[in-house]
């Protein structure tokens, strides 16, 4: 991650080993929301949050959960 302000150079990496790329993803204004609040107690962007959710660096522990639970989220 670059310095805040500044805009990173495009195909560098920065952070991590490889280059970032843009996807596009469709949330709720309540769920913009609720990962905006998470990402600034966190200190860092949207993209930050979801790029170390997916690294595993912030866990999401679904192995956790009851398959009654992973159904009632497949359904909500």
């Amino acid at each position: 991650m670059g310095k805040k302000g500044q805009k990173g150079q495009k195909d560098l990496p920065e952070l991590y080993d490889e280059v970032k790329k843009r996807v596009n993803l469709a949330l709720t204004p309540t769920g913009i929301n609720g990962l905006d609040a998470i990402a600034s107690s966190l200190d860092i962007s949207r993209s930050e949050l979801v790029e170390r959710i997916g690294r595993n660096l912030i866990p999401v522990n679904v192995n956790s959960l009851t398959q009654e639970e992973k159904e009632a989220i497949k359904k909500h």
